[in-house]
């Protein structure tokens, strides 16, 4: 089962390099989820204070567990949202990062997570889903690194990158979203150059 998690850092009057030497354990063992496959999807929303992430889990009770008793940040982490997903599909999205990363000078794109509706009553989404998923999988601009079904519900999110922000508006419009209303949309950092970051304690100089 896949489940897209929202997991807000509780500081609690933690100074912030207290914060970076605890993230760093916690950025480490994210990694190593990146490498394992356990987790497809890993960002830090610009200038917030938390990390979403799409990963599977077999069982709900291997998701407490993780959740509760592994992860080194586990005291200083509330789970906001747990839902779970239907994937359509995902590209390799860590090497697709990577050689991004490599571009950034010569091409800035911006990542964005992108969240949609459709009317409950209607269930338009049921009937167009197909063709959702194959127009977006096709897409080159804006490139969709992937799209996720909210299980039981009439809604989706998106992981796309960007080079402006009109593209965001070209996103919505597209024929294949007809009915859908944008929920949410949020800048999205790559989590190992946020890592990266982290782990020099967010110092500069």
């Amino acid at each position: 089962m896949l489940y897209f998690s929202r997991m807000r850092w509780k500081i609690d009057g933690m100074s912030f390099d207290d914060l970076w030497k605890l993230e760093g354990k916690e950025a480490k063992a994210a990694v190593d989820s990146i490498t394992q496959g356990i987790v497809s999807h890993l960002y830090k929303p610009c200038a917030e204070q938390y990390v979403i992430s799409i990963g599977g889990a077999r069982t709900v009770e291997e998701f407490d567990e993780y959740a509760m008793g592994i992860l080194p940040m586990r005291e200083h982490l509330i789970f906001e949202q747990v839902l779970p997903l239907e994937e359509g599909f995902t590209i390799d999205v860590f090497p697709y990062l990577k050689a991004r990363t490599a571009e950034m000078a010569d091409r800035p794109r911006l990542l964005h997570y992108v969240e949609m509706h459709w009317d409950p009553r209607a269930r338009s989404l049921d009937s167009r889903w197909a063709e959702i998923v194959a127009t977006l999988q096709g897409a080159e601009a804006p490139k969709v690194l992937g799209l996720y079904r909210l299980a039981g519900r009439q809604g989706a999110l998106a992981i796309v990158d960007i080079e402006t922000a009109a593209e965001l508006n070209r996103f919505a419009a597209l024929d294949c979203l007809a009915g859908a209303e944008v929920t949410q949309v949020e800048a999205l950092r790559d989590y190992l150059g946020f890592a990266e970051d982290v782990w020099r304690g967010y110092r500069f100089d």
